[in-house]
Parts: structure tokens; sequence; C-alpha cells
């Protein structure tokens, strides 16, 4: 069960899930940390967005999920490679940027060290060249330019699948631990199932 919302020709979905996992954030008491989550990823995507209207690509819908949120264009024809690369670059980007400016300008306290360090691990997550993140995206691009189609495809699942599964087996490890991680853990799974399911 999705919510639907439309502003002019752009959808914005969310996720039963999304609504979901920010509730359980605000029942366990844990709203600062859904800041410190939600900033980074808001900031990431402004920085896709940006880069999609400076290359004059409408967007059709953005989706909101537990494991993040997926921008839709509606691009009549596929993007050249050069500009595929600027997208997918453009989030990591825009989390480097923000946590430089962050270290240069803001006053160092707790906070702004937490703001640093969580658009910093948003643009090494999504370096990550596995599934739909933005380092997949890239890997699977530059397979492209490289190699036909199919032996593309196979190479991104077999990186995807080296990276990820070590990161699940961690996932499990610490929560064996006492170590509850459990965001790592539902990312990772939903990567590899989109993976998996990939055509």
């Amino acid at each position: 069960m999705n919510l639907t919302l439309r502003l002019g020709r752009l959808r914005l979905v969310f996720d039963f899930w999304f609504f979901a996992l920010v509730a359980c954030f605000t029942l366990l008491n844990h709203q600062a940390l859904l800041f410190y989550l939600a900033f980074p990823v808001v900031i990431h995507e402004g920085g896709h967005l940006l880069v999609l209207a400076l290359l004059h690509i409408p967007v059709s819908e953005i989706r909101f999920a537990p494991a993040g949120i997926a921008i839709y264009t509606r691009s009549p024809s596929p993007l050249s490679f050069q500009r595929e690369l600027a997208v997918a670059f453009a989030g990591i980007a825009a989390n480097l940027l923000a946590a430089f400016l962050l270290w240069r300008l803001a006053f160092q306290s707790m906070r702004t060290i937490l703001m640093i360090a969580s658009n910093l691990a948003v643009a090494l997550f999504n370096l990550l060249p596995a599934g739909h993140l933005d380092g997949g995206q890239i890997l699977h691009c530059l397979c492209d330019i490289l190699f036909p189609p199919q032996i593309a495809q196979n190479i991104s699942r077999i990186v995807s699948f080296v990276i990820l599964t070590p990161l699940i087996v961690l996932s499990v490890l610490l929560l064996l631990r006492g170590i509850v991680n459990f965001t790592l853990l539902i990312c990772c799974i939903y990567l590899m199932v989109t993976v998996i399911l990939r055509d």
C-alpha cells in the first residue's frame, strides 16, 4: 500500500514501509538519529536532482522506501554514458561537499561532527559498486562501455555479490554480538534482492 502525491507531472510515492520505519524511530525515541540519517540523504538526492535539472532531464517520479529514495526520469531516449555518470556521481559529490563545508564553516560541536560523519557515511556507502547504489550504477555504466551488454550485466552482478555478501555476514555477526545495526542489514538484504531480481 503506497501513498501517491502529484506535483504537476511529478509523482511522489511513499512506500508503506517508509512510514513504518519513521514510526519505529519515533516510537524508540530516536528522532535525532532519524534527522542525522535523513539530512545527508536529502542532500544526496538533491545532488542528483540538481544535475538532472542542469542536464534538462525531466523527473517523472520520486519514490520513498525504507532502503532509500529512488528517482525515475521520463527521458524520451536512454541517457548517454557521460550523463549517466554525471548523475550517479552527483549525489556522492553533494555529500562530500556538504561534509567539507560543515567542517570548514560550521561551529565544531558534537552535532556538527555527527552531520559530517553521516554525510561521509552516505557518500562512502553509495560508492560501493553494488546493486542500485551509485557505485553500482557507475560500475554498470563503465562495464557497458567496455563489454557487450550480457557480460557487463554479469560483471555487475558478480561484483555486487562479492561486496554485499561480506556486509550481510558482518551485520549478522554484529547482531549476534549484541551490536544492533538493522539499517546496514536491511539495506544490504534489499540490495541483494534487487541484484537477484534484476533482469
